[in-house]
């Protein structure tokens, strides 16, 4: 019943209607040009393990079991603000994000980069790529390990070009239009009520209005009271009884 009730209004004030999309058109442009989409990259990096502890002539990629731990901690390290702060402080809206490699178990981590522009995703993510075996090296160089006993990294693969993300642009976009267009219907079915009600107020006739007769305008009188008719009705029969 609502529904058909909105649909009438509109259809009786399309006018307002109108100026309703008008105005959520404007909206929408203008929100599909203030939010910006956003350039995410991504790398894949590997712990390598010590010399000394691969037998001489083996493959080091037998013995990456071990290495979750200190993946764990080297993750932690390059994500605190301490380490990642001054180098996401020189470009707007970047995010860095490392984390372990979901598809595997290996002492694999996935370093995604997220900023503003395509130029500045691909510095961030090379800049956070050279970060990571940095940030592994002082770790031990702080706890005095031998060189010989170091943990290495090793870059597996790298986004040659950023991905587009317009997943916040498309949704606020979305909200903008979906919203204007309900305020639309709501508020032409509000006007269109307040209107009606008023001139419903005004084609109500007063007590003493004249009605239109074929013969001219009536004057419409309050009907006798019945104090009246009685006190009528006496007055005649006193008449009567006086002439017999």
């Amino acid at each position: 019943m609502l529904v058909r009730d909105v649909l009438t209004s509109c259809l009786r004030r399309w006018y307002f209607v109108a100026v309703g999309l008008l105005l959520t058109g404007v909206a929408t442009y203008f929100v599909f040009g203030m939010v910006k989409p956003t350039y995410e990259a991504n790398a894949s990096i590997t712990l390598i393990p010590p010399k000394v502890a691969v037998t001489v002539g083996d493959n080091p990629y037998l013995y990456l079991g071990g290495l979750e731990q200190a993946l764990g901690v080297l993750q932690v390290k390059v994500g605190s603000p301490e380490v990642s702060a001054p180098l996401l402080a020189r470009y707007r809206g970047a995010q860095l994000t490392v984390a372990p490699d979901a598809s595997t178990t290996g002492p694999i981590m996935t370093v995604t980069v997220t900023t503003d522009s395509a130029d500045s995703a691909m510095e961030l993510l090379h800049g956070a790529v050279a970060l990571v075996p940095q940030t592994l090296q002082q770790l031990q160089v702080e706890q005095k390990v031998p060189a010989a006993s170091m943990i290495s990294t090793l870059e597996l693969s790298a986004d040659a070009q950023p991905t587009k993300v317009a997943k916040k642009q498309v949704q606020m976009t979305v909200m903008a239009a979906v919203g204007g267009l309900a305020a639309t219907l709501l508020l032409t079915g509000l006007l269109d009520r307040l209107m009606s009600r008023k001139r419903g107020r005004r084609q109500v006739p007063s007590p003493d209005a004249a009605q239109a007769t074929p013969f001219g305008p009536v004057r419409l009188e309050p009907a006798p009271s019945l104090a009246l008719d009685s006190q009528d009705r006496r007055a005649r029969s006193s008449a009567v009884d006086v002439g017999t």
